[in-house]
């Protein structure tokens, strides 16, 4: 066996390298590191930890909402005993010139048989109590559980598959219009030749789109629109192996008996199709080189003429996401005042390409020229709490930086323009809304060499727009206590990178970072995992104690520096070659050329050296009583707990350490809980609506179910005497300012 580049990870090799010696005979391994590749070289100086190293468990995040709401969707089909065929032609009504592509009848029947639900519903009751026992051993919190949650996933699986068929049946009606509409110009004797002829070409090429729309194809092997494997691509069915919500470029066909004869797919995950599908970009693709020309735009639904954009607001001092809302000003993240709203936001969607001359030198050009990508994000929301877990970093009894984690969050990627354009704040492309064509400036100097794309002059329709794509993804917002400089900054960024996928076996594409807004110099950064339902690192980096210390060490060291003593090693002759601000042993790799001039391993050794010693906390433990207040004042669900909130703020009571805490063994979720060292205790906030008979025996089932676990309660009714309350729990509340 013969690797051209090092496995991802010691498993990787074990699985590759198992197939040399089989049936007895000799084996020979063979793996070449190349020298300009942080990954290879990192292993290179550690081959013995990479040939003979431990391997690691799968790492799967078990409470992930869409992955496991995924298996209970496969649950629920297995249940109804309903094939999805090979063809999703097969699925729907596609027969006609103008076919409605719904679910056929008998096949809407079989899934929506109320026997198979409740079979659905007990299997998957007992998958759920396996996974919750383990949630209850790991000691994870889970915010999007509640008891309901099953019977409503099962409830509404036939709906959500027939939803999953929307991209599907956009990219199907989107052809047959097309292969429609050029056939009838081709039929137009008062049209130029030269225009019949380019309508015969757009109309083959929408036939052979529908080809593979309809998996004509499988008897060559599965394709992007094989049932089962389309049904995984949009998250509807597991699918560990195809890139999870893919956009899709199409690739027209070279003709002859090849495999590619009709044309195809070629599928990208969002976050690398922003870019490498933007406009006029080059694809290269089995030896031939293709232009993206156009794009399918969605349509707006009150005026079919217009095409369907959106407006948002980004906060420029954190990089929080925001839909404009009437009333809303200040950032739901960070609490700063809000800027101007970015119009004409345009959702990526399928990219049509044209071919070009075949791969040559002017490649470096493209690669010169790239695109500028703006990232926000959003916490996911359950009711009006944000699903995310607060942390401190602890070092010395200082704190060091703040952690924040967020499950199935929401991340943005906008294609603002090319990095070489003229003028910076001309943010945008030119599209031709009528036909989906991107438009080119002649006088641009961002253009490539062979930029072929219709001249702006010459089209009388356009409209600015800014591409973008959404995903959901686990993240972690990391921000360090007190300014920091920018090469500070992004040296610690690939730093803890680095260190992180080496401390837990994380593949280069299982987790990114990028800088966010900073107004005040913190260092604010994105970390993402990548891989669907996520590895679970992240989550570990708030709730395990260590686990910042031992990605820190681990960082120490790729950076050529003692864990221990924080000695530099990067001077040394022998083993380490010489490294003064970076290099491709450490912090520097292809993929941050563009920020080599800001890396510098030196900047952040006394950091490190602080992470590796440190402790992190989840909730207020080591914050600031205002930022306690602020955060969790986030969380709360009605104005009455934030009155309490306020309360005991200004009395100078011990303040929660955190709020709306799902406990799941007692299936009660306390107001704000407050983590001490005797137990934990359960603050309840109750309204009016707690004054029923009914609510009261709910309640007082479920103070039971806590104490049984050996929880305190303390309510606060809205017309009780909180005084003295807090007199008669000063263990939980502290003196105060008034005692």
């Amino acid at each position: 066996v013969s690797m051209r580049n090092v496995p991802p990870t010691p498993a990787n090799y074990a699985q590759r390298s198992g197939r040399a010696g089989r049936s007895g005979q000799p084996a020979l391994v063979t793996t070449y590191c190349a020298t300009g590749n942080a990954h290879d070289t990192y292993w290179f100086q550690r081959s013995r930890d990479m040939v003979s190293g431990s391997v690691q468990a799968p790492r799967l995040d078990l409470a992930n909402e869409a992955l496991v709401r995924s298996h209970i969707h496969a649950i629920w089909l297995a249940e109804t005993d309903q094939s999805l065929k090979s063809q999703l032609t097969d699925l729907v009504e596609s027969e006609g010139e103008k076919p409605s592509l719904v679910v056929r009848a008998e096949v809407w029947k079989t899934l929506t048989d109320p026997d198979a639900e409740i079979r659905a519903v007990r299997m998957a009751d007992t998958l759920m109590n396996e996974l919750r026992r383990e949630w209850s051993q790991r000691g994870v919190e889970v915010t999007w559980w509640h008891d309901g949650w099953v019977g409503q996933v099962v409830r509404n699986a036939a709906l959500n598959l027939d939803a999953a068929l929307a991209r599907w049946r956009d990219l199907y009606r989107a052809s047959l219009v097309e292969a429609a509409d050029q056939f009838r110009l081709q039929m137009d004797t008062a049209a130029p030749a030269k225009a019949r002829q380019e309508a015969l070409r757009r109309e083959n090429e929408a036939k052979g789109r529908l080809s593979v729309l309809r998996n004509d194809d499988r008897d060559n092997g599965q394709t992007d629109f094989y049932s089962y494997r389309y049904f995984a691509s949009e998250g509807f069915l597991p699918g560990y192996s195809f890139p999870r919500l893919p956009l899709a470029a199409y690739i027209p066909g070279v003709g002859g008996g090849g495999r590619n004869k009709n044309g195809d797919y070629i599928q990208r995950p969002r976050f690398l199709a922003i870019s490498e599908f933007g406009p006029g970009a080059l694809i290269y693709h089995e030896g031939n080189r293709y232009e993206v020309k156009r794009i399918q735009v969605a349509r707006n639904s009150a005026n079919p003429s217009e095409i369907d954009t959106e407006t948002a607001r980004r906060c420029e001092a954190c990089g929080y996401h925001h839909v404009p809302q009437p009333g809303v000003d200040n950032c739901e993240g960070c609490g700063q005042q809000l800027g101007a709203k970015t119009y004409d936001l345009l959702r990526l969607q399928t990219v049509h390409t044209q071919r070009r001359q075949r791969i040559s030198s002017d490649e470096e050009e493209r690669r010169r020229s790239g695109f500028e990508l703006e990232v926000s994000y959003r916490y996911n929301s359950h009711g009006n709490r944000p699903d995310r877990i607060d942390g401190t970093i602890l070092s010395n009894s200082e704190v060091q930086a703040s952690i924040v984690y967020g499950d199935a969050a929401t991340i943005r990627l906008a294609n603002v323009g090319r990095r070489r354009r003229k003028d910076k704040s001309d943010r945008g492309f030119w599209l031709n809304p009528a036909e989906g064509k991107w438009l080119s400036d002649k006088n641009a100097t961002d253009k490539t060499v062979d930029d072929k794309l219709d001249d702006l002059g010459e089209s009388a329709v356009k409209k600015k727009v800014i591409p973008y794509v959404e995903d959901t993804r686990n993240i972690a917002v990391v921000c360090f206590d007190g300014a920091i400089d920018q090469i500070t900054a992004t040296s610690m960024r690939y730093a803890l990178e680095r260190g992180i996928e080496a401390e837990f076996q994380l593949e280069d594409s299982e987790l990114t970072s990028q800088s966010l807004p900073d107004d005040g110099g913190y260092g604010r950064m994105l970390f993402t995992e990548s891989s669907e339902g996520g590895a679970g690192v992240l989550r570990r980096l708030v709730t395990e104690p260590d686990a910042m210390s031992r990605a820190a060490r681990m960082a120490l060291e790729i950076c050529h520096f003692d864990p221990i003593t924080g000695q530099d090693r990067g001077h040394a002759d022998g083993k380490i070659e010489r490294c003064e601000l970076g290099c491709y042993e450490c912090l520097l790799a292809f993929n941050n050329q563009l920020e080599h001039a800001l890396i510098d391993r030196t900047a952040v050794r006394d950091r490190l050296m602080a992470l590796s010693m440190s402790v992190t906390t989840i909730g207020a433990g080591g914050m600031k009583r205002p930022e306690i207040a602020s955060m969790l004042a986030t969380f709360t669900d009605s104005a009455l707990e934030r009155k309490v909130l306020e309360w005991l703020d200004v009395g100078k009571y011990r303040l929660p350490d955190r709020a709306q805490v799902t406990v799941d063994g007692a299936r009660a979720r306390p107001d704000f809980v407050y983590d001490l060292e005797t137990g934990k205790v359960a603050l309840f906030v109750d309204g009016p609506v707690h004054d029923s008979a009914f609510q009261t025996q709910r309640d007082t089932e479920a103070e039971e179910r806590l104490i049984d676990l050996g929880w305190s309660i303390v309510r606060f009714p809205y017309d009780g005497d909180w005084e003295n309350i807090v007199k008669r729990n000063v263990s939980t509340f502290g003196k105060g300012a008034k005692q």
